[in-house]
């Protein structure tokens, strides 16, 4: 089948790379014209595993094209896939124009029978407004349906070939058969539904798995005040089969592109539909204080108490970790700019490093030092503070860590340090929960 996929984005690349992977023709177009020609030349707009040898073998073969004109790629294609970014306004709302405007683009250049799928995370209501859309600049027969993306950034072309699920939002049974068709080499539990249910899916899924995360929180800051461990708390909830341990990790919050949008979206969806979400907002409230519960553990483990003026002057913190998860240099939200932005605010000096989010985070903390490496961010600092969970840090050595820090201090947000060890080595450790 001849696909195309309207955005070159985390979703749409590998949307295209995967499905191209699977056999069809499939063009990839993005009006960022910059953005095209540098995938053309094989170079990636972010990082994610596999995804730059999945994107260069279905080039090569001539599966996989990109483009940054409708007009080469709509008219050839059976099924269209919209993929761009649904990202918040102030106001938490959903900010619809770029995908209305791929909506309006790719009507203008429909020919024959085409079936146009919605990836993107919309709000419940509007698929009439996009069906309009089309109505008025189509000339030709098309569909709508909606089949949301549960993809997680570091691990997404694994998730989009063994999904756990693929929904189906849309009543006809035209539409139904081209996705069938098209997902047939993909294991998962089919959910075939309507299309507003297809797309409260998405939003319920990633509220739940937010509402997980700050749960842990809460949780961790029970254990603080008397004196439990919160490993062994979530260990012990987490092996509850009606549970699960996914997402039952403390530390400095969730962030990236998909959970703090969609949980202020679901809150704003709710408000349009006369439904309260309290529970939501208690959700995003836990989520925001994480920031400054991490700032003033820092703050305690320094001995600035403090709560007013530099009290972090003078004091030097490594910072290991900036992207907002491992295995990305996705900076969208990460909770490394809001702290990083207290401790500067605070007068500390901060000298930083991640393995793979330096080149992004320079846009946005532009205060900061970077190291060119771990052993470049923790020399000579007064403590070291671990933002992000990547391997690399978990696995370090500590006692070349202690020999490197002016002083033995470790303030780990993601507890992936080994708390016992470090002790023993004489370091003083304050984790999240422990």
């Amino acid at each position: 089948m001849t696909l195309t996929v309207v955005g070159a984005g985390y979703v749409g690349l590998v949307t295209a790379a995967v499905f191209s992977e699977l056999g069809n023709k499939v063009f990839c177009v993005d009006v960022d014209k910059s953005k095209i020609e540098s995938l053309k030349k094989g170079k990636m707009p972010f990082f994610e595993p596999s995804l730059p040898e999945y994107i260069q073998r279905n080039v090569t073969a001539k599966r996989l094209f990109f483009t940054a004109t409708y007009a080469k790629a709509i008219p050839q294609s059976q099924a269209v896939f919209i993929c761009v970014g649904t990202p918040p306004k102030n106001d938490g709302e959903a900010d619809l124009s770029y995908l209305f405007a791929a909506v309006e683009e790719t009507a203008k250049n429909l020919s024959g029978y085409t079936l146009i799928t919605i990836k993107s995370t919309v709000p419940i209501g509007f698929e009439n407004e996009l069906e309009n859309t089309v109505k008025k600049y189509a000339k030709n027969n098309f569909e709508f349906a909606a089949s949301p993306e549960f993809l997680r950034e570091g691990t997404a072309i694994e998730d989009t070939l063994h999904p756990d699920r693929i929904v189906i939002g849309t009543t006809s049974k035209r539409a139904q058969k081209v996705l069938l068709e098209l997902h047939a080499p993909i294991p998962g539990e089919r959910i075939i539904c309507d299309t507003r249910s297809a797309q409260l899916i998405k939003y319920a899924s990633n509220a739940l798995l937010a509402t997980k995360v700050s749960f842990a929180n809460a949780i961790a800051a029970i254990c603080e005040k008397i004196g439990a461990d919160v490993q062994k708390v979530m260990e012990g909830v987490g092996a509850d089969k009606r549970i699960g341990r996914s997402f039952l990790y403390p530390g400095v919050g969730y962030g990236g592109s998909c959970l703090p949008k969609d949980v202020l979206a679901f809150i704003a969806i709710g408000k349009h539909f006369n439904y309260d979400f309290d529970l939501l907002r208690t959700v995003d409230a836990i989520n925001f204080g994480q920031i400054e519960n991490f700032v003033n553990k820092i703050k305690i483990a320094l001995g600035a108490r403090s709560s007013e003026g530099r009290s972090l002057k003078d004091k030097t913190l490594g910072v290991l970790g900036l992207a907002f998860k491992p295995n990305t240099d996705d900076m969208r939200e990460a909770p490394s700019v809001k702290i990083i932005n207290r401790l500067l605010d605070l007068g500390a000096e901060v000298k930083a490093y991640d393995p793979q989010a330096m080149a992004s985070a320079k846009k946005l903390l532009p205060n900061v030092k970077y190291a060119k490496d771990l052993k470049g961010a923790i020399k000579m600092a007064d403590a070291m503070v671990v933002i992000t969970e990547w391997r690399e840090f978990s696995e370090m050595d500590l006692k070349t860590v202690k020999k490197l820090l002016k002083k033995p201090i470790i303030i780990d947000g993601r507890n992936i340090i080994d708390k016992e060890k470090a002790l023993s080595l004489g370091f003083k450790y304050y984790g999240v929960g422990r």
